[in-house]
Formats: C-alpha cells, structure tokens, sequence
C-alpha cells in the first residue's frame, strides 16, 4: 500500500481575547464602584500651596460634623420626649337619691329600698367632642381615687352591726391606677358609688393627680435658700450643687467633701458632708404633695346635686400629634440636603483623584528628567517583581517580601490596586 503524503492541516488559530474577555473567563466579575479617597498626599503640598486650605477645611468639617451630630442627638431626644403642656380637668361631685320617702306619694307604698348613688366624673376643659374616641378618658389624669363613708346609717349596715374593722374595710372604697404592663386597661370617665340609705351621709374623698415629673414640696428652710416652694428631687439636687460651686465651698483637699456655710448649716444642722449624703440630707426637707381631700355630704333630700361640688385641677396633658409633627420636620430637615450633599461630596473626590493622577504623572516625568537611565533600571525592576506577582509565586523571592523595604515601595499602593481588581489577593 502506498502511502500518501496528506500535507498537515492548518490547525485553527484562537482568536485573540480581550483583557476583559480574559477576566469573565476566569470567573471574575467586575463591579463598578465609586472613589471614596479624600486625601491628598502631602507631596503635592510643595506643588500646589493651596492644597493647605483644603486641609484646614477638612479640620473645619470634621469640627462641624461633630457639633452637628451632637445638636442631632439632642433634637431627637427632645423630640422623643413627649411634649407637655398644662390643662384643666374639671371634676363633678353629686348623687342622686332615688325611692326616698318624700319621692313618694302621699299613702304610696313601695317596694323597693331608698338608695343613693355617688358619682365621681370629670373632663378636660377643651373643646374636644365628648364623643371622641381620641379624647383621654378622667381616669388616666388619675393616681388614685379614696372614698371614706363616714356614719353611714344604712339599714344594711345597722341590721349587720359589724365590728369596726369590718365597718372600715365596707365604707373605704378605693381605685389605683393598674401599674402591670401585661394587664388589661381600664379607663373610665367616672366612678359611682350606690348604696341603700335614706339618710344623708358624710364622706371623705380623696383624688390624687397624676404627675410627671413629680414635684415635691420644700420646707420652710430650703424654700428660703432656693426661692421655691416645690420642685423636683433633681432640680433640689441640682440646685444645692450650684450654689455650693458658686459659693467655692468644696474642700480643696477632697473636692467630694462640702464645708457648709452659715445658710447650709442651718439647713442640713452639719459643719461638713460628702456630696454623696446630699440627696439624704435633702430628704428632710422634701415631702410628697399632698393629695385633693374634699369633705363631701351625700344628701338624700334632693333628687340630684349636680353642679354643686366643682373642682378644677391643673393637670399634665401629652400632646401626641405634635410630638409626630415635630418628628416629621426634623425628618425633613436631616434628609432634604443629602442628595445635594452626596453631589458635592462626589465632585470633590472626583477632583482629588484627578489631582493625585496628574501628580504621579509629574513624579514619574521629574524623576525621568532627572536621571533616565536609572529611573528606567528602576522602574523596569519593580514591574517585573509586579508581573511575578501576578503570575504567581514560581521565581519570586520570598526574602523581599519579609523586608520593610518592599512595602516602602512608591508603587506598592498602585500593586495592590491591581491586585485586588484582579481577585489575585
């Protein structure tokens, strides 16, 4: 057989890839993202003067940036406060008696038992709508509410004829504010009270406004030291604290221990105290406001006496809808110069990096005007340990990594840029 000479086929060439071609082959994505370099290095200092400006500017901002951030944090704790104002709380006080003996007709009968019913409501002075559902109901103004039936002469209680313990425990009747969180609200524009009697009664109510912050009564002594008659624990703390610096009566060897002056010790009767013991020694001279006691006749010869026993109690009201409306401004006012401030954030570090671009083109022609010949030795060294790095770790000396020389390097920056952008470290 013979055998043919069949010429070798021209083997098909690859065509050439792309740099980027090359990076998607290898599994690399590229992401687009956005300078965040501010800095300008300080060899650009001796080239353009002006670069100082910039500096003191930045030190200017940095400044403001903190005093911003300080009035911010405050905004928004004043504004998560929930703003207060002061309102008047009306409260009625009457009762009604039904199936009395002068209700009846002459000669009638009746079966049922005389009663009377006490009734304890109230309502800001406003102009909300009774009907409102948002309108606070009269006992979340409230602590607390006591009544004390005193002499009562009911036929119930006469046919009973209970000890006196029990008696007390049957005609105090109280309500306290609920203080579990898990518990069900009750709210509530008045609380009644009925009873059988046909006789009138007297009572003792006592109602205790809710309060916030609490304010506790001064006595005589510290009232005539601090010129009020009742404040808060704080501010009588507060207080005391400023005038002792005013009055420099702090011992110079331990600044904790206060040497009284003649007011101070009339005041807490010692020479000298640590500032600790303040708030104890204060506590004999503040006492809790004293709750509303009204003395109050429920009277069964009248069918209703509404309107006779009025009460108008300044009371804490939370305003809600302007707390929202504060929170909304200041929303507006943190939010509507981001955009135009991320703007101009942009351009300055678009510029600074088209100034650190045109100074390593300026470094790079300096140096080569300088010296040609070695800057290119140079140059052509340090891009091959480059290109060794890129392509691996085969011939690349490991000795000149341990050295802090390498890392000194002008173009060490500007390796490890590229490293990074392709995924090598």
């Amino acid at each position: 057989m013979v055998k043919q000479n069949i010429p070798p086929q021209p083997q098909a060439r690859a065509a050439p890839v792309s740099a980027p071609q090359q990076i998607a082959q290898q599994g690399v994505t590229t992401v687009q993202t956005r300078p965040t370099d501010i800095n300008i290095p300080h060899s650009i200092d001796k080239i353009v003067p002006e670069v100082s400006l910039y500096r003191k500017l930045l030190d200017a901002e940095k400044k403001i940036d903190i005093f911003t951030a300080r009035k911010i944090n405050d905004l928004q704790e004043n504004i998560n406060k929930i703003p207060t104002k002061k309102e008047i709380l009306r409260i009625f006080i009457f009762n009604t008696a039904e199936n009395q003996p002068w209700q009846l007709n002459q000669g009638q009968q009746s079966n049922e038992e005389p009663t009377w019913n006490l009734r304890i409501e109230g309502r800001l002075v406003n102009d909300v709508d009774a009907e409102d559902p948002q309108r606070r109901k009269f006992s979340t103004f409230l602590n607390g509410i006591s009544i004390d039936i005193q002499n009562d002469k009911s036929p119930q209680s006469q046919q009973q004829q209970p000890n006196q313990q029990d008696l007390n425990k049957e005609n105090v009747i109280e309500w306290h504010e609920q203080t579990d969180p898990n518990a069900p609200k009750v709210e509530f524009d008045g609380l009644d009270v009925k009873r059988p009697g046909s006789q009138n009664i007297k009572t003792k109510i006592t109602i205790q406004p809710k309060e916030s912050p609490i304010k506790l009564i001064t006595s005589n002594e510290l009232s005539s030291l601090l010129g009020v008659n009742e404040l808060t624990q704080h501010d009588a703390v507060y207080s005391i604290w400023q005038y002792i610096q005013f009055n420099n009566l702090q011992a110079p060897e331990d600044k904790r221990i206060i040497n009284c002056d003649e007011n101070l010790s009339k005041l807490f009767n010692v020479p000298r105290f640590n500032f600790r013991d303040l708030i104890e020694l204060l506590s004999k001279h503040l006492s809790p406001k004293p709750p509303i006691e009204i003395n109050y006749e429920i009277k069964v010869d009248k069918s209703s006496t509404l309107g006779e026993t009025v009460i108008d109690v300044e009371v804490p009201f939370i305003d809600v809808s302007e707390q929202e409306y504060w929170k909304n401004e200041s929303k507006k006012l943190l939010t509507e110069n981001d955009e135009s401030i991320k703007e101009l954030n942009m351009k300055i570090i678009l510029g600074i990096q088209a100034l650190n671009n045109s100074n390593r083109k300026y470094q790079f022609y300096n140096l080569l005007t300088q010296d040609p010949v070695q800057f290119l030795k140079d140059f052509t060294q340090s891009h091959s340990e480059l290109l060794k790095i890129l392509s691996g770790d085969e011939g690349y000396n490991e000795d000149t990594v341990r050295r802090s020389e390498f890392y000194t390097d002008e173009l060490l920056s500007e390796n490890v840029d590229l490293l990074l952008k392709t995924n090598r470290i």
